[in-house]
């Protein structure tokens, strides 16, 4: 079987082949979760990821399966399995070959977690592929941001940004550990209605049907990254700005970049996606015999890998460029 990079991720055998996180839709492909830059129509996918696509693109043609459950593409024998990142977000395993997606072996409130899995080649996802970008204790940052919410939601009210499918959701779950019943955008509450609709309890209500007094009184808003940090500002950042509601972000670039805390009074490290600590220790367990790194930060953590465990690693080829029978 070789595995390249060709309209997406390509695997491919004799003259058969499918396609992980296409490039296009294609019914001889596979998407792992709902997040724009992976969801196409027209694939194979999990049924919450299909109820996102719904909401957010209004795309309905696709293939649903669910978790654990063998389905074959093209002679391709495959499995969807957690991965912990957002609703329905599945690694995907094939034959031997393991694709992560975007993932988090950490574990999520909302999302469930990933787990590694024995494997013979991994393909594994590099946003924070680089040796210093390691996470504080995820734990201590949800503590941390609710403790945020409570002291400010109860005076002047809080403002979080956050991208709208996935810790959004984990910004609800984390208010309403700490009592508070968060007023939401119509974006965060379309998906949000699907995280209640698959089983996770989430309380809200959405501004844009709340009544003006209603509207007044709100103490937390959580809404997109790009409306709370002004740049497409809507009716309720702008009514809750005037009132002096202070605002933060939800991300773990929060972490690693300025630029993630400029127009922001407070910054919450928490990513849906692994650290480099996280992503070592998830490759060490799979034991695959090679590894291809994938979505941002390749080389270095390719590198990394190779230095530290001892593993075959290096950046998914493009077409032409490798084949996996030369490492078993």
């Amino acid at each position: 079987m070789e595995v390249f990079s060709y309209k997406g991720i390509c695997l491919k055998r004799d003259k058969r082949a499918i396609y992980l996180d296409p490039s296009s839709g294609r019914p001889d492909g596979a998407v792992s979760h709902g997040h724009s830059d992976h969801l196409r129509p027209k694939t194979h996918m999990t049924e919450p990821t299909k109820e996102v696509m719904i909401a957010r693109t209004g795309h309905k043609e696709a293939t649903t399966h669910n978790f654990h459950e063998k389905f074959k593409i093209n002679d391709f024998e495959l499995e969807f399995v957690s991965a912990g990142h957002v609703v329905g977000s599945a690694m995907i395993d094939c034959e031997g070959v393991l694709y992560t997606g975007d993932y988090n072996p950490y574990g999520t409130v909302t999302a469930g977690i990933a787990k590694p899995q024995d494997c013979d080649t991994l393909i594994v996802e590099s946003t924070y592929g680089k040796p210093d970008q390691v996470l504080p204790d995820r734990n201590e940052v949800l503590s941390d941001l609710q403790a945020w919410i409570m002291a400010t939601s109860a005076k002047e009210g809080a403002i979080i940004g956050a991208y709208s499918l996935g810790k959004a959701q984990e910004v609800i779950a984390t208010a309403n550990l700490g009592g508070v019943t968060p007023v939401v955008s119509d974006g965060v509450a379309s998906v949000s209605d699907i995280y209640r609709k698959n089983g996770v309890k989430l309380e809200y209500n959405t501004y844009s049907e709340l009544t003006e007094k209603e509207q007044e009184t709100a103490e937390l808003l959580v809404t997109s990254t790009t409306a709370a940090n002004g740049k497409k500002q809507d009716e309720a950042v702008k009514n809750m700005r005037k009132k002096g509601a202070k605002t933060a972000r939800v991300s773990g670039w929060c972490a690693f970049s300025e630029w993630a805390l400029r127009s922001v009074d407070a910054g919450f490290p928490i990513s849906d996606h692994s650290d480099f600590s996280g992503t070592m220790k998830f490759v060490e367990e799979c034991n695959p015999k090679q590894v291809y790194t994938v979505h941002g930060s390749t080389k270095e953590l390719a590198k990394e890998i190779q230095k530290q465990l001892g593993i075959n690693a290096q950046p998914l080829p493009k077409y032409g460029q490798a084949s996996i029978e030369k490492y078993n």
